[in-house]
C-alpha cells in the first residue's frame, strides 16, 4: 500500500448544522521532492498551494506554478482543483481538472508528489443565523460565514481588509461594517486609490496648506481630517502608489496626518478599512506592496467569494433584486429563468446579476419574466450581445463603422475577460491605463453599467 493507506476512515464532507460549518482537518504531506516529509495541516475549508509565498501551502520547486491547485472542502467531498498551472495536476497518476481526493490520495504538482490525509479534528466555522448583513445578501454557508464574521467585526475598532473579485461587493461590505459600527454616525469617506493620480495622492489624502504648490489657493482638507470620528474606506489599495505606501504606514502606526506644506501634524480619530481585487500577498512577494503595509493593513481579513463559488444564493438574490427595482410583488422570474441564471459563470459576480436584472425588468413588460426575455434583453453573456457577429452584418457596413464596432468588442470582451479590473484590462492591451480609459470614453462605455 505504501507509506500510506487509502482506508476510508473520516468524515470528509462538509457538513452545515445551520449555526456551524463543520469538516475535519486534513494534512498534505510531501513524500517526493526537495521537501520531503515537509507536512502542512490545514484548517481550512479552501487552500491554494503553489511556489509562490502568497500561497496557504508553499512548494518550493522548480516544476511547480506560482498558483498550482487549490483544495476546497465541498459538500460532497474534498474538491482540488488545478489552476492553469504549467507542468498540471495529478491524482493517482491521472492529469486532472478537478477531482475529488480520498483518504491517502496522491497528488502530483510537476516534480512533486504530495498524500492528502484527513485527521480526526473537527473544525468548526460559525454561521450568522441571518440571510443578509445590511443589503448583502446570501443564503449559503459561505456567505453566512461571511456575514457572522463581519457581524463580530463590525463592533470593533479593528483595521479590515476585505477582499474579493471585481463586481462581488466589497464597497457594500465596507459601507454595512461602518453603519453596524459604533462610528455609524460618523462621516464615512472613500478614497479610490484607482482612479486618483499619484501626484495628488498624498494632498487628497492628508490636505494641503494655501501655496503649498501652484494651484493651492486655499486650505484644503484631506480625506483623513474628513473621516475623523468616523470611518476612512480605501478602495482598491492595491493600486496605492508606491512612494505613498511608507507615509499612510505612518499614519496607521500614529494616527496623525501632516497636510503638504506644513510640518504641523493633526492628530485623526478614523478607522481604516481596505479593499483590493489583487492577492496583497502576491504583490509583497513580487515588490509591488510593502510587506509592513500589508500586515498592518490586514489585522483582520474578510474575503467575499465569488458567485460561481456560491451558486445557490442565485435565486435568492436575483429574486430579492428584481422586487426592490421593480417595486412590484407580483413579478417573477419563471424557472427555465433562473435554470438560465444558474448555468452562468458571472464573471461581474452579484454586480452583473443585479445588471441583468434591472435591464430585464426595465425592458420586458408582464409579471412573468421567462428565459426568452432574459436572452433578448442580455449584453452580459447570458444572452446574445447585440454587438456579436451573428447579429450585425458587417458586410453591409463601411469600412470605419465596421472598424469602430470591431473596436468596442475588443474592449467589452477584454474587460469581461478581466472582471472589468482596467488596470489588468490594460495590461493585457499592453496600453497605458489612461490610455485604455480615453478608449472607453471614445466608444462610450461606462464599467459601472457593465459590472
Amino acid at each position: 500500500m505504501g507509506r500510506f493507506s487509502k482506508k476510508k476512515t473520516l468524515l470528509k464532507t462538509r457538513t452545515d448544522s445551520g449555526s456551524a460549518l463543520s469538516f475535519n482537518k486534513y494534512k498534505l504531506v510531501i513524500i517526493e521532492g526537495q521537501q520531503d516529509g515537509a507536512e502542512f495541516i490545514v484548517d481550512r475549508d479552501l487552500v491554494r498551494a503553489g511556489s509562490s509565498r502568497s500561497n496557504d501551502v508553499v512548494i518550493e520547486d522548480h516544476t511547480v506554478s506560482r498558483k498550482h491547485f487549490e483544495i476546497e472542502i465541498t459538500d460532497d467531498g474534498p474538491m482540488i482543483r488545478d489552476l492553469g498551472s504549467t507542468n498540471g495536476t495529478d491524482v493517482e497518476g491521472c492529469r486532472i481538472k478537478e477531482a475529488f481526493l480520498h483518504p491517502g490520495a496522491r497528488i502530483g504538482a510537476g516534480e512533486v508528489v504530495l498524500v492528502f490525509q484527513p485527521l480526526r479534528e473537527v473544525v468548526e466555522i460559525p454561521l450568522s443565523s441571518k440571510n443578509a448583513f445590511g443589503q448583502m445578501l446570501g443564503r449559503s454557508a459561505k456567505m453566512r460565514a461571511l456575514f457572522h464574521l463581519a457581524e463580530r467585526v463590525a463592533s470593533k475598532d479593528t483595521t479590515v481588509l476585505i477582499t474579493g473579485e471585481t463586481g462581488t461587493g466589497k464597497g457594500l461590505l465596507a459601507e454595512e461594517i461602518h453603519s453596524h459600527s459604533p462610528r455609524a454616525q460618523g462621516p464615512f469617506v472613500v478614497v479610490d486609490c484607482s482612479t486618483i493620480p499619484a501626484h495628488l495622492m498624498e494632498s487628497e489624502l492628508f490636505g494641503h496648506v494655501k501655496g503649498a504648490f501652484t494651484g493651492a489657493v486655499s486650505d484644503r482638507a484631506g480625506a483623513f481630517v474628513q473621516a475623523d470620528g468616523g470611518t476612512i474606506f480605501f478602495d482598491e489599495i492595491g493600486e496605492l502608489p508606491a512612494l505613498m505606501q511608507p507615509k499612510l504606514l505612518r499614519v496607521l502606526e500614529k494616527r496623525e496626518i501632516k497636510p503638504v506644506g506644513t510640518t504641523t501634524t493633526i492628530k485623526v480619530d478614523v478607522r481604516i478599512v481596505a479593499a483590493t481585487n489583487r492577492n496583497l500577498r502576491e504583490e509583497v512577494d513580487l515588490g509591488n506592496f510593502r510587506e509592513d503595509l500589508f500586515f498592518r493593513l490586514s489585522v483582520f481579513d474578510l474575503k467575499i467569494p465569488p458567485l460561481r463559488e456560491h451558486k445557490e444564493d442565485i435565486s435568492f438574490v436575483a429574486r430579492s433584486f428584481l422586487q426592490s427595482i421593480a417595486m412590484d410583488s407580483d413579478r417573477s422570474l419563471s424557472d427555465d429563468a433562473m435554470r438560465l441564471l444558474e448555468r452562468h459563470e458571472w464573471p461581474g459576480n452579484v454586480r452583473e446579476l443585479r445588471n441583468v436584472i434591472e435591464r430585464v425588468t426595465h425592458l420586458v413588460d408582464g409579471k412573468v419574466i421567462d428565459r426568452g426575455a432574459l436572452l433578448s434583453t442580455s449584453v452580459t453573456g447570458v444572452g446574445p450581445n447585440p454587438m456579436s457577429h451573428s447579429s450585425v452584418g458587417r458586410g453591409n457596413l463601411p469600412f470605419h463603422t465596421a472598424k469602430e464596432m470591431a473596436e468596442k468588442e475588443y474592449l467589452l470582451d477584454l474587460l469581461r475577460r478581466h472582471r472589468f479590473n482596467v488596470s489588468a484590462a490594460a495590461r493585457t492591451a499592453g496600453i497605458h491605463r489612461q490610455s485604455l480609459h480615453r478608449l472607453l470614453r471614445k466608444h462610450e462605455i461606462q464599467t459601472s453599467d457593465l459590472q
